[in-house]
C-alpha cells in the first residue's frame, strides 16, 4: 500500500496563505486582535496575506506529548471554492504557534473544497487523525462546503507531517438524502469526538437537506442530529481500513420542529453523565439550547426539549453553537449567547457561560446556574468578512485542571486563552434576578 505524504507546502495555494504571525509583523494586522484578552494568536490574516480572511470552526486537542494541536477551516469568504483545512501546533502550552500548514483543499490533483476538520488521537499509539468534509465539485446538493464525503489524513509525529488516505466514508442515507450512492451526503460536525466509559468513540454531527428539492436558499435548509461511531479507530493499525457506524440507525435523526414546519437542530455537543447516559446540547432556531438523552450508547434518544436553568427558565440561544464540556470534578460548562434570535444567525455577541451540576433523578439531569458574561467584542475586524461574533465554532478542552479555549473572533482571528477559574466558580449566584421567560422556547426567525 502506498501512502503519499501530504504536501507541507500546499502547491495549489502557494503564495496565497501568509505564514506571518502577529509577533512577526504586528503592524500588518489592522484592528485590535487582543480585544478578547487572548493568551496568544494562532493565526492572524495580514494586509499582505491572501484568501485567508475567513477562519472558523477552531478544533483543538492536547496530544499525548503535551502539544496543543489546532485545526480550522480557512477561506477568502465562507463557502468559497478556496475553503481548506489548516493546522497549527504549539509546544509551549499555547504561548507560541507554528505557521499555518494547509493539508487539504482544492487542487488539480485533489479537486474540491475541504472544510470543517476535527482531530482525534489514538490513546495507545499516539497516532493523530484529522478528518474533514471533502467536496465533490461536480455535485452540490445543499452548499459546496456542506455536500461531500468524510476524508481523513493521519500523523505519527505529533501533528508535524500528514499522510493522505485513499479511503472515504459516506455519512449515511436518510429521508433528506439522495438514494444515488454517487451523490454525497450534506453534513457538518464542529467538535472533536471523545470516548465514552465503555470505549465508544463518538463524533456528533448534523445531516442537512432541503424542504423543496433544488431550492438551495438558506431558508429552505433542514437539519437533523446524528452520531458517528468510529468503530475500530483505537485498534485498527491501517488507516485505510477504518470503519464507522451512524447512530441512530434510522432514516430520521433527532429532529426539532419549528413553527413553519421545517426542522432545525445541528452542531450538537455531548457529554457522558456519571450514570452512563449521554446528553447532547443542540443549536436550534427556537430561541433556545435544546437537549436530549440516550441510555443505550447513542442508538436512541429522548425527544429534544429546551434546556433550562436550575430555576426553570429556558437557556436562551440564537441560531448559534452551544459547546458543552465535562470537567474533572463532574461539573459541566456550557457556552452560549443568552439571547433570543434577532437576526438570521445572532446575536452571537457576547458569549456567556453557565456551570451545571448533575441531578440524576431530575427529568433534566443537569442543573445549570446563573449565566455569566464571558467575552464581548465591539465591531467587525477591519479585514473580516462577517458580522461581529465571539467564540462561535470554538473548542473547550480541560487539561491539567485548566479549561482551555481555542476560538475565533468574528470568524477571522484564530486565538487561544484560558477560561478563568474564578469565573467558573461563580455558578452558585442566585438566579432570582434573571429576567423571566415564557414557558415555551419559541421560534426564532
Amino acid at each position: 500500500m502506498t501512502l503519499a505524504i501530504a504536501l507541507v507546502a500546499w502547491v495549489a495555494l502557494a503564495g496565497s496563505v501568509s505564514m506571518l504571525q502577529a509577533q512577526d509583523k504586528p503592524r500588518e494586522v489592522p484592528g485590535n486582535w487582543r480585544r478578547s484578552d487572548p493568551l496568544s494568536a494562532i493565526y492572524l490574516p495580514t494586509e499582505s496575506s491572501k484568501n485567508d480572511r475567513c477562519n472558523q470552526q477552531v478544533v483543538g486537542i492536547v496530544t499525548k506529548k503535551g502539544s496543543y494541536l489546532v485545526t480550522w477551516t480557512m477561506a477568502s469568504v465562507e463557502s468559497k471554492p478556496d475553503q481548506r483545512v489548516a493546522i497549527s501546533r504549539s509546544i509551549d502550552r499555547g504561548k507560541s504557534w507554528s505557521d499555518a500548514q494547509i493539508i487539504a483543499g482544492d487542487s488539480e490533483t485533489y479537486p474540491g473544497a475541504a472544510s470543517y476538520s476535527w482531530l482525534f488521537q489514538v490513546p495507545k499509539t499516539g497516532r493523530i487523525y484529522c478528518f474533514y468534509l471533502k467536496n465533490d465539485p461536480s455535485v452540490v446538493t445543499v452548499r459546496r462546503d456542506i455536500t461531500g464525503w468524510l476524508k481523513w489524513q493521519y500523523s505519527d509525529d505529533d501533528g508535524q507531517t500528514w499522510h493522505r488516505v485513499d479511503a472515504r466514508f459516506d455519512m449515511g442515507r436518510g429521508e433528506w438524502t439522495s438514494a444515488d450512492p454517487n451523490v454525497p451526503t450534506s453534513f457538518i460536525g464542529i467538535y472533536a469526538p471523545h470516548t465514552t466509559s465503555w470505549g465508544d468513540v463518538l463524533f456528533s454531527f448534523a445531516r442537512y437537506g432541503l424542504q423543496r428539492k433544488g431550492d438551495r436558499k438558506y431558508a429552505n435548509w433542514q437539519t437533523e442530529v446524528y452520531f458517528l461511531r468510529l468503530d475500530n479507530i483505537i485498534t485498527q493499525p491501517d488507516p485505510e481500513n477504518l470503519t464507522f457506524s451512524i447512530l441512530p440507525d434510522t432514516p430520521q435523526g433527532l429532529r426539532i420542529k419549528r413553527s413553519n414546519g421545517l426542522f432545525w437542530g445541528n452542531e450538537p455537543s455531548w457529554i457522558e453523565l456519571s450514570d452512563g447516559r449521554l446528553m447532547t446540547a443542540i443549536r436550534t432556531k427556537n430561541d433556545a439550547v435544546y437537549y436530549a438523552l440516550s441510555s443505550d450508547r447513542a442508538q436512541s434518544w429522548t425527544p429534544p426539549e429546551p434546556l433550562r436553568f436550575g430555576n426553570g427558565e429556558i437557556v436562551r440561544n440564537p441560531n448559534a453553537p452551544c459547546p458543552m464540556v465535562k470537567r474533572h470534578d463532574g461539573r459541566v460548562v456550557l457556552m452560549f449567547h443568552n439571547a433570543k434570535q434577532s437576526s438570521t444567525f445572532g446575536p452571537r455577541n457576547p458569549i456567556w457561560i453557565s456551570v451545571g451540576a448533575e441531578d440524576p433523578e431530575a427529568v433534566q439531569p443537569l442543573r445549570f446556574g446563573a449565566p455569566i458574561k464571558f467575552l464581548e467584542v465591539d465591531g467587525r475586524p477591519p479585514l473580516g468578512t462577517t458580522h461581529e461574533q465571539i467564540a462561535t465554532y470554538s473548542t473547550l478542552v480541560e487539561h491539567e485542571r485548566q479549561l482551555l479555549l481555542f476560538y475565533n473572533d468574528s470568524k477571522h482571528w484564530v486565538l487561544f486563552r484560558h477560561v478563568p477559574e474564578n469565573l467558573l466558580e461563580s455558578h452558585e449566584l442566585d438566579m432570582t434576578e434573571q429576567p423571566s421567560n415564557k414557558p415555551n422556547a419559541g421560534d426564532g426567525k
